[in-house]
């Protein structure tokens, strides 16, 4: 095998590519310094290029001197790719952790009777690789329902597998170690086939981390363009979009509740817009307080915000948006000064059983619920019935226009 493969040059291939891939991370970290797992990972690919420097050295150093030095640097490479996702994470980073696998060779410098030992310096390195990628392809596994990225299965994956073949290596050195050590070091299958994965991972490692990274910008933008910035509740376009969602093959269940604050162009007059800003903050901390998913919550207009609650019938929900005018009409909002701002919110509510699972539809009907809270006197909540007035002159006005 060593004929067809020349083992240094293998290997001068991993000194120049983890110095590329390690000097490009560095770059990137440069510019955007707020993303350390970045700088890790740099450092931990110029630890990787560092070992295969070492494992260079093999035939003209000898080698326990290679052996052991390439290693000890191999492991805190995995220490610190270990520690770089820990930080992806967003987990506190124990640093010490990453430093584990290269301290374990200590004991193969200082006992001379050690340094001997290729079979067990191979499987004691295979462990410590296969330790720290299970343990990432673990952590990647659970965190995938907190942060849904569509990178995380297929590099959990490549982790575990890089780990399990790893680690079957131990038991296989440790009972037969004289396998893979008979022959010359450019000629060693286990030592060629060996490079050739850890190549090979290499390569499909710079591209998963530069994946993940690309995967959580977007999805932060994406989240970013979906999210109103005055008061942190999804918009519109947002809200349509998750409802329509639920109403997916809704039975007769789902409520839809539009507010509208009462004589809110006279509270931005007489108060300023940034006591008006932040009335609408306090109200939008009011609807949110009482949402429990699957309900969406959102602002889709000036002064306006939706709730949609899927689970619920239109009695329960005419008398959460009773309660919620309550709850608004208690707020004790205070300028500067000491001067009351008065806050108080009209609700249109409609139900599916009513409407139809269409979320135009049910904005249509507790629009016009809403409309009639706002005729009536406002600061209270109406409710959009099928077999009603309010419902006979929706249907004429859709007549007139249509």
């Amino acid at each position: 095998m060593g004929e067809l493969i020349n083992v240094s040059t293998l290997l001068l291939v991993g000194v120049l590519g983890g110095a590329t891939a390690g000097t490009a991370f560095g770059f990137i970290w440069l510019m955007e310094r707020r993303n350390s797992a970045l700088g890790v990972w740099a450092a931990s690919l110029w630890f990787g290029a560092a070992a295969c420097a070492f494992y260079m050295l093999r035939p003209v150093v000898p080698d326990w001197t290679s052996v052991l030095f390439g290693n000890a640097v191999l492991a805190l490479a995995y220490g610190l790719i270990w520690l770089g996702f820990q930080l992806f994470e967003g987990c506190r980073p124990v640093v010490w952790k990453a430093a584990v696998g290269a301290i374990a060779w200590l004991p193969f410098v200082a006992v001379p009777l050690l340094r001997n030992e290729p079979a067990l310096h191979a499987a004691l390195a295979a462990m410590v690789m296969a330790l720290y990628s299970l343990a990432i392809a673990w952590k990647l596994i659970l965190r995938r329902r907190v942060e849904p990225l569509p990178a995380r299965l297929p590099i959990a994956v490549l982790f575990a597998v890089h780990g399990t073949l790893y680690m079957l290596r131990v038991p296989l050195l440790l009972l037969f170690p004289d396998f893979g050590f008979d022959a010359a070091f450019d000629q060693s299958p286990l030592f060629i086939v060996g490079v050739l994965e850890a190549l090979l991972f290499t390569l499909f490692l710079v591209v998963a981390m530069l994946t993940l990274i690309a995967q959580r910008d977007a999805r932060f933008h994406r989240k970013a363009a979906d999210i109103d910035r005055l008061t942190s509740l999804p918009n519109r376009a947002a809200f349509f979009r998750d409802a329509e969602t639920l109403l997916q093959g809704s039975c007769e269940r789902g409520v839809l509740m539009v507010f509208d604050l009462d004589h809110f162009r006279f509270v931005n007059d007489h108060f300023g817009r940034a006591e008006g800003d932040r009335a609408l903050r306090a109200f939008a901390q009011v609807l949110n307080r009482e949402v429990r998913p699957p309900d969406i919550v959102a602002r889709i207009g000036d002064e306006e915000f939706a709730l949609f609650m899927p689970s619920i019938r239109l009695d329960v929900g005419l008398s959460i948006a009773e309660y919620l005018c309550r709850r608004t009409e208690e707020l004790r909002l205070m300028t500067e000064g000491g001067e009351h701002i008065p806050l108080t919110t009209s609700v249109g509510v409609a139900a599916v059983a009513d409407v139809g699972a269409n979320i135009e539809a049910l904005m249509v009907a507790a629009g016009a619920a809403l409309g009639e809270a706002k005729r009536i006197g406002r600061n209270r909540c109406r409710a959009y019935r099928a077999a009603s007035k309010l419902h006979n002159r929706l249907v004429d006005d859709w007549l007139k226009t249509g």
